[in-house]
């Protein structure tokens, strides 16, 4: 995925023009560079999918007895977000019009409506049109708007760029984690391209064999039953199969599947055979760093479909302490223990950092359990939604955003780090328990451990709604620069912050522009400049100024080695000589001068 540049090293005599021809500015070092203008060494984004601003606060009154206990609650960055598609199209029609979007005077019209299920002129605007995970998944991954159903595609029918092949070019490494099938919508939109959200095999086949994928984790492997039992136990002439069993290849394809069993390089994969874990044991030993990092690992938990979600009452039992009820299946990772090992993995596969996607993908399905009988039914669906299902997934996506927390606070702060966390979408509407009479009502707080008093409406399906956002860390604070308008309506029901919100293709930018922020300058050892680039017929121990066939007009890294250890400085493409060009920083030979002194001119490093 890696475009080769060729080099060119250029003899010391015209460095002083190359520098005064647009190089790169002045740079500062590593252990003094404001998080505001350096390139965060590691981008982390999580997503609890289908999550409305019910959801959360009803997760956070069972996890924590209140909203401020949630681990992103004191984040600097608080934001709404819209999430609307480009139209109300599942295929491409071929052209830019953009015909959806969000009237907040509309959203919160609280005038009633003859309508048992959708009684106030609010609900039923946000019920109308929506967006799927697909399309939320592109404008959060690539910054586009575009029809439902497409994965990084255009209305065009042209797949485009996504943030993920950006970090990968910076040498980042890149990991997606969720707690559904790995080839699902939101895992699909951070590491594929395709037309369909619908083609699962296609999609796990690009992951696996482009070698843009680092990591890759989720459930979709066959051999297993939604309740975590192998399929094969107790499967004589004519026994009905397990709940999960029938399908074993609806996610992936039997051959890539027996090729990652077997080791194989899948497609002729650039980046070599796939490491397979399954077992819960071998979650726990990549967390603990117990696994090598000389290929790329694919995690799929003994379970079908989702970690929990989809578990039965009349299989696995009873268990009170569960929001559900229902005792969880003890033979999978938790996702906080999937995050932490996709974590270590990935800090160790790179030292240029980290790209990482992790989505509570189950949230979704059980909201969807708002309406039996729906396209989007998911797991057991009776006369009452899964409430407490809904709770479980969020709580164990903010599990998951803890142990990020707690890992970006031992490897080098908010400094090095950019952590978001929002949603796709909302889904149902879930707000309070009187909410069918009283518009709008806030979700109702019963105390740490006791269900909420909640309700959806009975949709089925996603809304319009705005939904939240919260971000910390170095780049964070582009997304609030990006505010698009205030929405006195989210201010006054939901009251996360003033109203102020952002477009989800917002997100997708602003991670995009923290990327392509420079990098730190290198920290070189006391030796001359000038000397190492004078060096007749020998390539520069320390390079100076490197050319090649640079694309476009953007600018990039490049790596370089000095004191065995890797190093980057900012390269851009110079239109005047028409060349891509690296040029040590002028803050650096400032500092670093000839012979490693300090100089406060810059001239007198120069010969």
């Amino acid at each position: 995925m890696t475009a080769h540049m060729p080099r060119r090293w250029l003899p010391s005599s015209l460095l002083l023009a190359l520098l005064a021809l647009g190089g790169c500015q002045p740079n500062l070092r590593a252990d003094t560079a404001a998080a505001s203008t350096t390139r965060p060494h590691n981008v982390i984004v999580m997503i609890n999918d289908g999550a409305g601003w019910g959801t959360w606060d009803a997760a956070a009154y069972w996890q924590y007895g209140s909203r401020e206990g949630a681990p992103y609650a004191d984040f600097p960055q608080r934001l709404a977000v819209t999430t609307y598609p480009l139209n109300a199209s599942s295929q491409p029609t071929r052209d830019n019009a953009q015909t959806l979007g969000y009237d907040a005077a509309k959203a919160w019209d609280d005038s009633p409506v003859p309508a048992q299920d959708l009684p106030f002129a609010g609900y039923q605007y946000l019920a109308a049109v929506a967006t799927d995970s697909a399309a939320a998944g592109t404008a959060l991954s690539s910054g586009i708007k575009t029809y439902n159903n497409a994965i990084n595609y255009s209305n065009d029918g042209n797949a485009v760029e996504f943030n993920t092949l950006h970090a990968k070019r910076l040498g980042m490494a890149t990991g997606v984690v969720t707690s559904v099938p790995f080839a699902h919508a939101t895992p699909a939109a951070f590491a594929a391209q395709n037309e369909s959200r619908n083609n699962y095999h296609a999609i796990a086949h690009q992951m696996l064999a482009q070698g843009h994928m680092d990591l890759v984790m989720g459930t979709g492997g066959p051999g297993y039953s939604v309740d975590g039992h192998a399929c094969d136990e107790g499967a004589g002439a004519g026994a009905v199969k397990a709940e999960g069993c029938a399908n074993p290849w609806e996610w992936v394809s039997q051959q890539d599947w027996q090729q990652l069993e077997a080791g194989s390089t899948i497609a002729g994969n650039p980046s070599g055979p796939w490491r397979l874990i399954r077992s819960k044991e071998a979650f726990a030993a990549l967390t603990q760093g117990r696994l090598p990092t000389d290929r790329p690992l694919i995690g799929v938990p003994r379970v079908a479909n989702t970690l929990q979600q989809a578990r039965q009452l009349q299989v696995l039992g009873k268990d009170a302490a569960t929001p559900s009820g229902v005792r969880k299946i003890d033979s999978v990772p938790d996702l906080a223990t999937m995050t932490r090992g996709a974590l270590q993995f990935l800090q160790q596969r790179s030292a240029e950092g980290l790209f990482l996607m992790v989505e509570g993908g189950a949230t979704d399905w059980a909201a969807h359990t708002s309406a039996c009988g729906t396209e989007w039914h998911y797991g057991q669906c009776g006369d009452q939604p899964q409430y407490g299902r809904l709770i479980e997934e969020t709580v164990e996506f903010n599990d998951a955003v803890t142990a990020v927390i707690e890992w970006i606070e031992r490897n080098g702060g908010w400094e090095r780090t950019l952590l978001i966390v929002t949603t796709d979408h909302d889904n149902s509407m879930p707000m309070g328990p009187d909410a069918q009479s009283v518009a709008f009502e806030p979700v109702r707080n019963n105390g740490r451990g006791r269900m909420p008093g909640m309700s959806f409406r009975p949709t089925g399906n996603h809304s319009n709604a705005l939904v939240p956002l919260w971000a910390k860390g170095a780049g964070s604070e582009l997304l609030g620069q990006r505010v698009r308008g205030v929405d006195e309506g989210y201010r006054q029901h939901v009251r996360w912050n003033d109203g102020s919100y952002i477009d989800n293709t917002d997100v997708a930018a602003a991670v995009q522009e923290a990327l392509q922020r420079l990098g730190s300058a290198c920290r070189w050892p006391a030796t001359s400049v000038t000397g190492h680039l004078a060096a007749a017929g020998q390539r520069p121990a320390l390079p100076g100024v490197l050319l090649g066939g640079g694309d476009g007009d953007g600018e990039g890294l490049a790596s370089c080695r000095a004191s065995s250890a890797l190093v980057t400085w900012p390269c851009r493409n110079n239109r005047l000589l028409k060349m891509f060009m690296c040029v040590p920083p002028l803050e650096w030979i400032a500092r670093y001068g000839q012979h490693g002194r300090r100089k406060s001119d810059i001239s007198a490093s120069l010969p």
